[in-house]
């Protein structure tokens, strides 16, 4: 099993909350408990999916979150990075997320789109 984690960077002006490894209810902090602080510190969110070897519903909960806050106060953004042949957009897409949210394929999009 490899154990999540997220880890968390400034670029570019946005906060870059990239998951790596399994996530579950059990990993903490959890995406939503790192949503929270990103948007408390700025406006501009990327959540990076592209190295997620496992994600359940807490995760997909967790970018619900982060859609509402960015919807429910303008002064927030959010983006997600699924690349299309990764396990995280085949579950976005599944679930249909992959058309609530913003989705790039490379952090590198995503960055340049935001700013």
């Amino acid at each position: 099993m490899d154990v999540g984690e997220v880890i968390v960077d400034h670029v570019e002006g946005a906060w870059v909350l990239k998951l790596r490894g399994e996530h579950d209810l059990s990993t903490n902090p959890s995406l939503r408990d790192e949503l929270e602080r990103a948007f408390a510190r700025g406006s501009t969110v990327i959540v990076d999916l592209s190295e997620v070897a496992f994600l359940d519903s807490t995760v997909l909960r967790g970018l619900v979150y982060g859609h509402d806050t960015a919807v429910n106060h303008d002064e927030h953004t959010i983006a997600v990075v699924a690349p299309k042949d990764g396990l995280a957009r085949g579950l976005l897409d599944m679930t249909g997320l992959s058309k609530l949210l913003v989705v790039y394929e490379s952090r590198g999009e995503a960055l340049a789109a935001l700013s």
